[in-house]
């Protein structure tokens, strides 16, 4: 094998490794909620004041809202499911950020409101539900199941490794208090979109070693 060709390996093994460490932090843009929420919340924008946020998707949607004294605008899963896109896709860790109002205990869930979702990804194109689903539904799209995470383990952002790529996160709430797993955000580690060429780069170095090897 040549010296350029071994450089050129090199580099591009340097370049993979560089772009994977650069992934950007993306929060969800997209979501598809079956279940109508529940209960009252408070919202961002009104401060202290009541309101129907608990019942809002769009309160799941971007970075964690927060208001001093009090959490921001949240939705209540209720029993629900909902489904989340990034515009993008993503590997790793997902990050979810839950809100149990006066949370106590130190375990995975909440001691006073035991609360707790389960985590699935799918990578490839999603549609929108026409009216409500459930995790048959999900599944039978090519949803996998990644894992779970309980209210105190998400408050404020709670780490679960899903792997990947994918493109899709869905969360199917089993809790069971009245108004279900209460989510503020969700964040995931973005692929770099020069990491795929980068691959291939490295890829092509390899098939060129091998066929070096073949010729020697």
């Amino acid at each position: 094998m040549s010296n350029r060709l071994l450089a050129a390996v090199a580099v591009a093994a340097s370049l993979v490794a560089a772009s994977a460490a650069q992934a950007s932090t993306v929060f969800a843009s997209m979501v598809d909620v079956s279940g109508a929420g529940a209960g009252i919340g408070w919202d961002a924008e009104l401060g202290d004041a009541p309101s129907t946020a608990r019942t809002n998707p769009a309160n799941m949607l971007g970075a964690p809202d927060s208001v001093p004294g009090r959490e921001g605008g949240f939705y209540s899963l209720n029993g629900g499911v909902a489904v989340f896109g990034f515009g993008t896709n993503f590997f790793g860790d997902a990050n979810i950020f839950e809100v149990t109002f006066s949370c106590s205990g130190s375990g995975e869930r909440c001691s006073n409101h035991p609360e707790s979702v389960d985590v699935y990804a799918f990578a490839g194109a999603y549609n929108p539900f026409d009216g409500a689903f459930g995790l048959g539904d999900l599944l039978s799209r090519g949803f996998s199941f990644v894992g779970n995470l309980g209210n105190g383990t998400a408050q404020r952002g709670g780490s679960i490794t899903v792997g990947g790529p994918f493109s899709f996160l869905a969360l199917v709430d089993n809790s069971s208090t009245p108004d279900g797993f209460d989510i503020d955000a969700i964040s995931v580690s973005a692929v770099p979109v020069p990491a795929s060429a980068l691959f291939l780069l490295a890829g092509l170095g390899g098939l060129g070693f091998l066929r070096s090897r073949r010729k020697a």
